[in-house]
């Protein structure tokens, strides 16, 4: 019974979102969302201390990011989640904000080779993901329900100096994070309402951490940059808790069984950060009117194992990220001194073993994030600069197919693989005011 429960609970958990297995539902930045996120050798304005924090050397004045907000369809599909030929899909609405930093320039404000220094304090929101969606089993009275919502917050410090073409920054971030999903399923046999299932789950966790960086920016000539920053893993502590109720019919558990009612109640388990450690280089070419840069991404392996003594119960957490290499470009084209176009390529491999891969071939444990999606994305925008001024508006998108764990049949004990689909549409707004 209680196995069933934690292989249900995992269904709803990856069907709704897959946070432990891809890096980036959407780009962060004003400038780097329409350019693919292939910002790491430019990163020279307020979002710049998430890509490199040598690029912060490099604005032109101080300047105030006062928005970045992202509106978006976040949607997708589980063939099979339900039963034979009862897919299960999603989709849900998703508003938030993604960036907002205060950055103070000292030194040659107008001078492309003066030296001087500059310190930022930044606020990311650079995965935030809510899904909400219901389905029926055969009739109005068999339901399922699925909730669930990730946050991570980042705030932090950034400290970049710049030698003529040259630029170095060291970050410091605090991360919080949150995620909360909720799941329930009723079945009634219609011909004997004695027969009948319910599950009610519900599972939350807090997480503390911090991330250090360091980033380095060269400008090798008036037209070539080069990027290069670190990023390291995330240490940290957090709380999780589970609760989930199983109520059961006659004869439900075993001919002649009678009704019966199973909680678990746990307020004391542990959930350790899994963000890995990740490393970027980047290069951008200008030339005139046209800006062309490009990224290479690499996210390190990460194993986070908790509460393993509690494995009896189906209490323990398990998440495995494989090593990944993502990639972006991106291009600018200045219409006029105010006017400009972008456009960008990204992809978001999935970090997650293959489904029924190698750790059920050896019999072991299988890890927590199930979901194995590659996604491919695109990214267009405008953007108006002023003396003061800079807006961009544009938006993000990606899609993305792979295979997920599903009952084989509403059985439980049995899963099997199936193909899993992910849509993900965003529209954003950003602005800054430079002093």
């Amino acid at each position: 019974m209680r196995r069933s429960l934690a292989v249900l609970v995992l269904l709803g958990a990856s069907a709704a979102r897959a946070d432990d297995t891809n890096f980036r539902p959407y780009v962060v930045g004003s400038r780097a969302s329409g350019m693919g996120g292939a910002f790491t050798a430019l990163a020279d304005d307020g979002s710049g201390p998430y890509y490199n924090p040598g690029g912060l050397a490099f604005v032109r004045r101080s300047q105030v990011s006062l928005s970045g907000s992202v509106y978006g369809v976040v949607s997708g599909s589980n063939a099979d989640a339900l039963g034979d030929g009862h897919d299960f899909t999603y989709r849900d609405l998703n508003i938030f904000p993604v960036a907002t930093s205060v950055v103070w320039k000292f030194g040659e404000d107008d001078r492309p080779e003066g030296d001087g220094s500059a310190v930022a304090i930044s606020i990311f929101v650079p995965d935030a993901v809510r899904t909400n969606d219901r389905d029926k089993l055969g009739s109005s009275q068999n339901a399922f329900f699925v909730s669930n919502e990730d946050q991570t917050v980042w705030g932090g410090v950034t400290w970049a100096r710049r030698w003529g073409r040259f630029g170095v920054g060291a970050s410091g971030f605090l991360l919080f994070g949150t995620s909360l999903t909720q799941l329930e399923l009723t079945a009634i046999d219609p011909a004997d309402a004695s027969r009948f299932a319910t599950i009610t789950s519900r599972v939350d966790y807090t997480t503390f951490g911090a991330v250090g960086a360091v980033g380095v920016r060269w400008d090798a000539t008036d037209q070539l940059s080069l990027g290069l920053s670190v990023y390291s893993p995330e240490p940290g502590f957090g709380t999780r808790r589970s609760f989930t109720r199983i109520a059961v019919g006659d004869n439900i558990s075993g001919p002649g069984a009678p009704a019966q009612v199973v909680v678990v109640n746990a307020e004391d388990l542990h959930a350790t950060p899994t963000l890995p450690a990740r490393v970027q280089a980047g290069i951008a070419w200008t030339a005139d009117r046209i800006t062309l840069t490009a990224d290479a991404t690499f996210l390190a392996g990460r194993e986070v194992r908790d509460d393993e003594d509690r494995a009896a119960q189906g209490l323990d957490r398990f998440i495995k990220r494989n090593p990944v290499l993502n990639g972006a470009v991106g291009i600018e084209y200045r219409l006029s001194d105010a006017a400009r176009m972008r456009a960008g390529f990204f992809t978001d491999f999935s970090a997650s073993d293959e489904p029924l891969g190698t750790a059920a071939a050896a019999g072991t444990r299988t890890p927590d994030n199930p979901n194995h999606v590659n996604r491919y994305g695109g990214t267009l925008s405008g953007g108006w600069r002023t003396q003061h001024t800079a807006t961009d508006a544009g938006i993000n998108f990606s899609y993305g197919s792979g295979t997920d764990l599903v009952p084989n049949n509403l059985d439980f004990s049995d899963l099997k693989p199936t193909t899993a689909k992910q849509l993900l549409l965003y529209v954003f707004l950003a602005s800054a005011y430079e002093f």
